[in-house]
């Protein structure tokens, strides 16, 4: 699991203010000492926000899709692990050491070749004994050596990995002399301690590979004839018994490991994973080049997740990145109405009845007394008059108009002129299109249980507005079915006349009750309304108690 990364973001289908306030705020705490706060943005970048990020040569936020847990957030990454190589008994004492039941197998590049476990290891020798095949032994002479502690005094074999049936030559030379009747010499590992005729015998017959026991030297006439044979000769400083087991768990784990295992790629979600750890001891994370990255255990499921959040312009889980609730949200700062919300711990919270959520940020300056920078001044000074439409909205309150002056001061602009281009950068419906113009700014609210969503677009004159209307309406039907919404509008403002259109649909019994002056199919005058939040948004919640 990675180090916490928290990003600082607003709300689906940002508008200027969630995305100018989320950099304020990130970069606030970078000056302040965090270095792993982030801004990021949970939707697509609208033209009057790619103005203003163009206009101060600044980068979008990071997209994030979604913040579900994924594994390569809980997966652990410093684990024991062997190669296809690793004797089976030194898998043994790792498990045996870190208290550990599953041990991933890989390859030389690092892609695993399977896994082993305790179960593994248990049927692999409980189903061998008895079993013809009990004395067969498939292992390389490095591993053998490795595994009992011992030296090569001759090597023929090199590192091949090769099928040994293993014999104790614990007999006379004519018992012994029987065992190897009928079998191939050069499959052969014979285990004798001092006898020199089971040696002799043992060499004489060609047999691959001769193992030593007590330590003892070999005789220079066992050596000559070894040699002229070409039979590796191994001392173990263990008595037979002892070296008879230990060859038998010199097995390389590549051998043994079974190849089916339970998998994962880094971004598969959690959710998906859980399911299937349910029977497995572990799930081997791979990448798309089949590198393993990780394991996720039972034990890391439990972990929390290593992102956490902290929300701008929205304090609601259903206008929030999706998989908002699966993750740590730890701070707040807002000026909307409060809504369904809560946390596991408590949080500093900010929801002030101001115009802009940069206003606040630029007063957590302000009360750090920590400097700011021109360009971050400017994209908050942007944040302000963008969401009080240049403090003409009856949201604004006398802390937008102070807010504004200190960072007009700190960014060397002017709001009025400022505040025009922002505005004539994003005025037409025509060069935005009707999804645009829809998604760009559309909120979802709550109320009884029903949802319903508000998008707002700003104009100058409302003849495109007519014009583009039934494009805007088809969005509009668009959205309501896919967030099964029962009423889906567009609050339609002119900033020059400070007044508004409403287009909207939705189920009957709610449009009757819109107390506004109809001008034809699905469309309604707002006369002198410009806020969204502060009077369309009650309007419509008022009506949704009342009928539900």
């Amino acid at each position: 699991m990675g180090k916490e990364v928290i990003y600082v973001i607003g709300h689906k289908n940002p508008d200027t203010d969630s995305i100018c306030s989320a950099i304020g705020l990130a970069e606030l705490k970078k000056s302040l000492g965090m270095d792993n706060v982030f801004a990021a943005r949970a939707g697509d970048i609208n033209p009057q926000t790619s103005f203003v990020l163009d206009y101060f040569r600044a980068s979008a936020p990071r997209y994030l899709p979604d913040v579900y847990p994924r594994a390569r957030d809980i997966m652990s990454v410093n684990v024991v692990r062997a190669t296809v190589e690793t004797p089976v008994i030194k898998i043994m004492e790792m498990m045996r050491d870190t208290d550990i039941r599953f041990v991933p197998v890989l390859d030389s590049v690092g892609k695993p070749a399977g896994v082993l476990t305790l179960m593994d290891l248990a049927k692999s020798y409980m189903e061998r004994i008895g079993a013809d095949s009990a004395s067969i032994v498939t292992t390389t002479l490095k591993n053998i050596t490795e595994t009992i502690g011992g030296s090569a005094v001759l090597d023929f074999l090199g590192g091949r990995l090769s099928p040994f049936r293993v014999s104790v030559g614990a007999m006379a030379r004519e018992s012994f002399e029987k065992i190897l009747a009928g079998k191939d010499p050069r499959e052969c590992a014979v285990i004798v301690g001092d006898r020199s005729d089971i040696q002799i015998a043992s060499v004489e017959k060609g047999v691959a590979l001769m193992i030593v026991t007590g330590g003892f030297n070999v005789g220079d006439d066992v050596m000559t004839e070894a040699r002229k044979k070409r039979v590796s000769i191994v001392v173990s400083p263990y008595d037979s018994a002892t070296t008879a087991l230990l060859v038998r768990l010199s097995t390389p784990a590549g051998n043994v490991c079974g190849p089916a295992f339970e998998e994962a790629e880094p971004d598969d979600l959690v959710e998906e994973i859980r399911w299937r750890a349910a029977g497995s001891d572990g799930i081997v994370v791979r990448d798309g080049d089949g590198i393993m990255r990780g394991v996720i255990t039972k034990t890391d499921l439990l972990k929390p997740s290593n992102i956490s959040l902290v929300l701008v312009d929205h304090n609601e889980l259903a206008q929030a990145v999706d998989g908002a609730e699966r993750v740590s949200i730890i701070e707040v700062v807002d000026h909307h109405r409060i809504g369904s919300f809560h946390t596991s711990q408590p949080i500093p919270f900010i929801c002030e009845p101001v115009g802009s959520t940069s206003t606040l940020v630029s007063e957590l300056y302000q009360r750090r007394n920590v400097p700011i920078s021109k360009e971050v001044a400017g994209l908050l000074l942007a944040g302000v008059l963008s969401d009080t439409v240049i403090l003409k909205s009856p949201t604004a309150t006398d802390r937008d108009s102070q807010a504004a002056k200190w960072l007009e001061e700190k960014s060397g602009l002017d709001s009025i002129g400022f505040g025009a281009e922002i505005f004539a950068a994003a005025s037409s419906l025509k060069k935005r299109g009707p999804r645009d113009s829809v998604n760009g700014d559309f909120k979802v609210f709550e109320a009884k249980g029903k949802k319903f969503g508000v998008g707002q677009v700003e104009t100058i004159g409302f003849e495109e507005f007519f014009e583009e209307k039934d494009g805007l309406k088809d969005e509009l039907l668009a959205a309501m079915e896919k967030g099964g919404l029962a009423l889906s509008a567009l609050l339609v403002t002119d900033i020059v006349m400070g007044t508004s259109l409403l287009l909207a649909v939705g189920e009957k019994k709610i449009l009757w009750k819109l107390d506004y002056p109809k001008l034809g199919e699905s469309v309604w005058e707002l006369k002198n309304v410009i806020s969204r939040k502060k009077q369309v948004v009650p309007h419509l919640l008022g009506i949704f108690n009342e009928i539900y």
